[in-house]
């Protein structure tokens, strides 16, 4: 089985092919990337590995939170390529996927749970809360606090109310949000930093998934944006 991911989320997009062998190729695309840049990036890394879009078994996009046009952007053009070639498309929301990703960076045995946060600015975070289960597909994350948006001190005080053992952080850069860690008595142990390129991580869900029957047409599959858009705000104040 042969995976193509879409991460657009945020300004740092990244595409990725993966196979169930374990075999993945990862690519960052450029900054202030657009709508073309994404589909001549998906081009040149189908290139460089000699497939054509027909053969893949099909998509993971991450589907939110994140910028509202990158998500339009790259689920848009996942939409698209699944449409044509008559292939599923598996979402997955942006904090698992970057969940996930810390938690590969974290020793098997770790039994605690995994926050993720993603900066949503107006002075408020896109978070979320995991913990980790063991089943017959192996360890996965099941959701303790889903996909909100809301001021960071209201979060980390809602992932102490849900706390039962070791808490992680994870984000991709932590300038917006060390202060405040500190000042609520998280310390530097409790984070962990995660690549912004999320893509290769993305793929590897989304072939367990895709295996697991979770697949969706693309007329079905939706972005998660958690918080209304600025005109969709404006327009009912």
């Amino acid at each position: 089985m042969i995976v193509l991911a879409v991460d657009t989320s945020s300004e740092q997009g990244s595409l990725a092919l993966a196979r169930d062998d374990g075999w993945c190729e990862t690519v960052a695309l450029p900054g202030e990337w657009k709508s073309a840049t994404l589909h001549a990036g998906m081009v040149r890394l189908l290139g460089r590995v000699d497939l054509k879009s027909g053969v893949l078994d099909g998509y993971a996009v991450a589907n939110g939170p994140g910028t509202f046009t990158g998500l339009r952007i790259g689920l848009t053009a996942v939409k698209a390529l699944a449409e044509v070639h008559g292939k599923p498309i598996v979402t997955i929301s942006t904090l698992e996927v970057l969940a996930a990703a810390g938690r590969e960076a974290l020793p098997t045995s770790f039994a605690g749970k995994i926050a993720a946060l993603i900066d949503a600015r107006r002075g408020q975070i896109f978070g979320a809360l995991f913990r980790i289960e063991s089943g017959a597909e192996g360890a996965t994350l099941g959701p303790v606090i889903p996909d909100c948006v809301c001021p960071l001190k209201t979060f980390l005080a809602r992932v102490r109310a849900a706390d039962g053992g070791d808490v992680r952080v994870c984000a991709t850069e932590w300038i917006l949000f060390s202060n405040e860690l500190t000042a609520a008595g998280w310390k530097e142990t409790s984070r962990l930093t995660v690549a912004p390129m999320l893509a290769g991580t993305l793929a590897r869900m989304g072939i367990e998934r895709l295996k697991q029957g979770l697949g969706l047409t693309a007329e079905a599959a939706e972005a998660n944006y958690v918080r209304a858009s600025d005109a969709e705000l404006f327009w009912k104040g």
